[in-house]
């Protein structure tokens, strides 16, 4: 059991730093009173911050773990406690807190609802998804395609000389084209 909880311990010790830094830097920026840096911040970088690193998380380990969305509302909880949002307004903290763990969730849902993640594991871009090139469609591969497309070798053509006129090589193209309808 403890292996288990070390192992997911250190798949996300990189979200947990990326997640502590704005969340416990970023409030230095705001004041006191109600401004525009606070919402800024509450209302962008906080859930970009949640989103972002659960999408990462996905695209990288190929699993959705759900520890991986406490991040942000844990981080948000003691940032409140050291910087007297608690006792300000606990009900909109509660629904801050909510908030951040619904975005940590939605995203580890994008990367699913915008197919960023690949069976053979590469990350692809949802407008990526369609190959330009066309794709073989119910082809058996045990059948021979190779003797349906043999090319003829120019240098058995004895009809071929120097005197060959441009009326004889258009006729010997018009009889390859007829052959191949």
């Amino acid at each position: 059991m403890e292996d288990r909880f070390e192992q997911k311990l250190k798949e996300l010790v990189p979200y947990i730093i990326i997640t502590a830094i704005i969340f416990l830097l970023l409030p230095l920026f705001m004041s006191s009173k109600e401004s525009v840096a606070t919402y800024i911040i509450q209302l962008g970088a906080f859930p970009l911050t949640a989103i972002g690193c659960s999408v990462h998380y996905k695209l990288v380990k190929k699993k959705t773990d759900i520890y991986v969305c406490f991040l942000a509302p844990i981080f948000y909880a003691l940032t409140a406690v050291l910087y007297g949002m608690w006792s300000a307004s606990w009900y909109t903290v509660l629904i801050y807190i909510v908030a951040y763990f619904l975005c940590g969730y939605l995203g580890l849902l994008l990367t699913d609802l915008l197919k960023l993640d690949n069976k053979d594991g590469s990350a692809r871009s949802a407008f990526k998804r369609f190959s330009k090139r066309p794709r073989r469609v119910n082809v058996k591969e045990d059948t021979e395609v190779r003797d349906a497309f043999v090319a003829e070798d120019p240098t058995d053509d004895d009809s071929l000389d120097a005197s060959t006129t441009d009326d004889d090589i258009e006729a010997i193209l018009n009889n390859i084209h007829n052959r191949k309808s």
